[in-house]
């Protein structure tokens, strides 16, 4: 049930109502925001720590760079989804659940997305540890799709987290 109140802008004379979704709008956006400087960070430690199993400067940085662009991207829309979902009372188990299955899926549609010659050219590294990327499209989706989880499930428990509000102090 929507709380209504009613203000006046200081402009216009004329008044409007307001209702408690102008305050989901600002969670939203906080959570979004949020969301998106965590899985930056998230996804700059995942994608050196990938990165880094090529044992090369390059090989390292490009994870580097790919992490914080996915991880900029995928922490802004689950921060968006887990504001949906869990709100200002779910708490931070149902952060987790949704940035975890989000994450799952936004990997499996990144690991999708990858073209043939940016994987099979991980061939040329000479990296036994990158045959994951090279074997077939499946272990690069299941691959992508892993990691995006853990980024999301890590992105859902802290928004949600941040924006929970206990109901003892909303009775007081």
């Amino acid at each position: 049930m929507a709380k209504k109140t009613l203000t006046t802008s200081k402009g216009n004379s004329r008044a409007r109502q307001q209702t408690s979704t102008d305050n989901r709008v600002d969670l939203t956006r906080q959570s979004a925001l949020y969301g998106g400087i965590l899985g930056e960070i998230v996804g700059a430690v995942l994608g050196t720590a990938t990165g880094a199993l090529t044992k090369s400067l390059t090989g390292t940085l490009m994870g580097f760079t790919a992490g914080i662009m996915l991880g900029a991207l995928a922490g802004l829309l689950i921060g968006v989804i887990v504001s949906q979902t869990a709100g200002t009372h779910g708490g931070a188990s149902i952060g987790a659940y949704t940035g975890m299955g989000s994450g799952a899926i936004l990997g499996i549609a990144t690991g999708l997305i990858i073209p043939d010659s940016l994987r099979l050219s991980a061939n040329t590294l000479q990296a036994p540890v990158l045959n994951a990327l090279i074997s077939s499209r499946f272990e690069t989706v299941v691959l992508f799709s892993f990691l995006i989880c853990i980024l999301g499930m890590t992105v859902g428990v802290w928004v949600s987290g941040k924006n929970f509000i206990p109901e003892r102090i909303l009775r007081s």
